[in-house]
């Protein structure tokens, strides 16, 4: 049935009888010219936003194919990010452009405090291991409401508006998600609020964020299939200040930041006397980044880190930092740009970190490109100090050190269709792991050695014009790592995707839109499955609905071991803005 299926979206093209091509600007190549042309970067857009079946902001980042989302729980509740074969505590989060990594554990590094009308695009900076969300402007005004249910009693609000105070523009968001869940004890109710104030006054400009994200859930073998009762509740508060000048020699940007992140998890939900641990993290920064006109820059970055838990204990750690380089430029047909760095952090005293990037124009729709990014990453407090039956931390850990090296091409060989393509190596030494030699022992964080990750990307597309089918793009990577641990088993650095493939067949009939997502994942320890993501919608006036389906097909299969992955999922939607 998939096969027919397919067979007849792709005849659905050539049935309209006069299709024409037009320009093609694919998501992975960036522009020519821009601040990072020759790193290899997804950018999910303010189109893609729009017109992609998703349920909440994170699961957009599961249709690059150069990352894995593993999620234990749709719509948000909670997903292990990884790229490119990292574990999702080496990955960078950041929110314009300030990291909101959690230093508890990377579990909940991808709580984003952010609604769906907040975000204006995603981009993944592949070699960098770095994620930005990239927040929309404030307008004068602008309203947007909207409503959705679906299967597994799902009832989802969301309110959006726009509005001016004393020359400020500002936005106010305020969003609701409640499920029983798709299986026994998976229920979930979510609250995102965020408010967003711009001030403009020539060359100055002041901003403000406060976001805010509360997670009550059913965690149904979340963390051990020994427990099928568990009971998480989790709320994060994330305020950014900002103040901007332009001297016309410089630019300065001041941001100062804080995130509070508090964990609530009780293993058997029915008895929680049990086993409950309390944690709660915070996070103060001050961010100072000169910018001048001959492209030099210079960041500097102070940053303390707290922990008070029941289980971890009570730790504190400070970071300072200083960053130099020049953004991007080109000379003739060549692109360069590079940047060096130090942090000072205690316990592990001087980290080093660079990047360069190299590009060079063979023709006007031929680049190729190569990047070597120098990556480091401290141990969370969860690797340093957790304790229980089953695992156990080790306080001393080392740095996780890598050497990231990307070299591939962007071609543009019709108007019609892009192609980006490349080979990568991730070079890493003193790996973090959890391991143990039998299944009889408890899981262990340890420095396991080196650890090469290798593997190559490709993204063609295709967009049409006057046409049923608009569009067409194909995502491929293919990864392997070579397992030079001496320990037998391991709990995260060697589960990943062998091959991955994302396609999306983008419709539009008579103001009827459609996109048709398919995920083939082959994982090295699980089998392989593909599932297919739908959305439909209609816009008439100011009222949009949609229909979105999550595994459409009801394909049974596991993003972690011993965790079932979502089933079928339909949600209907209506929307008013004006």
């Amino acid at each position: 049935m998939k096969k027919t299926f397919i067979l007849l979206l792709l005849c659905l093209c050539p049935v309209c009888g006069n299709c024409e091509t037009i320009t093609l600007e694919p998501i992975t190549v960036s522009k020519t010219g821009s601040k990072n042309a020759s790193e290899s970067i997804d950018n999910i857009s303010q189109e893609d936003i729009r017109n992609l079946p998703y349920s909440s902001l994170e699961e957009l980042l599961n249709y690059s194919s150069s990352t894995n989302l593993k999620e234990r729980s749709p719509f948000g509740v909670q997903q292990d990010f990884s790229m490119r074969g990292s574990v999702f505590e080496d990955a960078n989060v950041t929110l314009n452009g300030v990291k909101i990594n959690d230093p508890q554990t990377g579990h909940y590094t991808l709580e984003i405090p952010l609604t769906s009308a907040d975000l204006e695009e995603i981009n993944i900076y592949k070699n960098s291991q770095k994620v930005d969300f990239k927040l929309k402007a404030p307008r004068d005004k602008g309203v947007l409401l909207k409503s959705s249910f679906g299967q597994y009693a799902l009832w989802e609000n969301l309110m959006s508006v726009n509005f001016p105070v004393l020359g400020t523009k500002n936005r106010l968001s305020v969003e609701h998600k409640i499920s029983k869940g798709s299986r026994q004890d998976t229920d979930f109710e979510i609250y995102n609020f965020s408010y967003h104030s711009l001030l403009n006054l020539d060359n100055r400009d002041l901003e403000f964020l406060f976001g805010s994200t509360k997670r009550d859930f059913g965690a149904d073998s979340f963390y051990s299939s020994r427990f099928r009762q568990e009971e998480e509740h989790v709320n994060q508060r994330f305020f950014l200040a900002r103040f901007g000048m332009d001297e016309g020699a410089f630019k300065l940007n001041n941001t100062a930041y804080f995130r509070r992140h508090g964990d609530k998890f009780i293993l058997d939900r029915t008895n929680p006397s049990f086993s409950t641990n309390i944690h709660k993290t915070y996070v103060y920064g001050l961010k100072e980044e000169f910018n001048f006109r001959n492209g030099l820059f210079t960041n500097i970055n102070i940053e303390e880190e707290k922990i008070d838990s029941t289980n971890l204990g009570k730790h504190t750690r400070q970071r300072k930092g200083f960053l130099a380089g020049l953004n991007e430029k080109q000379t003739g047909k060549f692109l360069y740009g590079f940047s060096a760095g130090t942090d000072y952090y205690y316990k592990w005293s001087y980290l080093e970190n660079g990047h360069v990037g190299l590009g060079y124009l063979l023709k006007d729709n031929l680049k190729l490109k190569f990047s070597y990014d120098r990556l480091w990453r401290a141990p969370s407090f969860t690797e340093l100090y957790y304790s229980d039956a089953a695992n156990r931390g080790n306080p001393n850990l080392g740095i996780q050190r890598s050497n990231n090296f990307d070299l591939g091409f962007e071609f543009l060989p019709k108007d019609f269709l892009g192609i980006s393509s490349g080979v990568f190596l991730r070079d890493q030494y003193d790996t973090i792991d959890w391991v143990r030699n039998s299944p009889s022992d408890v899981w262990q964080a340890q420095n396991v050695g080196n650890v090469k990750a290798y593997g190559v990307d490709i993204t063609p597309e295709l967009k049409f014009k006057d046409c049923i089918l608009e569009r067409l793009s194909i995502g491929y990577t293919y990864l392997t790592l070579n397992k030079a641990s001496p320990y037998p088993l391991s709990k995260y650095v060697f589960d990943y995707d062998r091959h991955k493939i994302i396609t999306n067949f983008g419709f539009n009939y008579k103001g009827y839109t459609a996109n048709l997502i398919s995920n083939f994942a082959n994982p090295v320890d699980r089998r392989k499955y593909v599932t297919f993501d739908l959305k439909l919608e209609k816009k008439l006036r100011d009222f949009t609905i949609a229909l979105e389906g999550i595994n459409i097909f009801n394909k049974s299969y596991e993003e972690l071991k011993d965790i079932d992955g979502t089933k079928r999922w339909y949600k209907l939607s209506l929307a008013y803005e004006f």
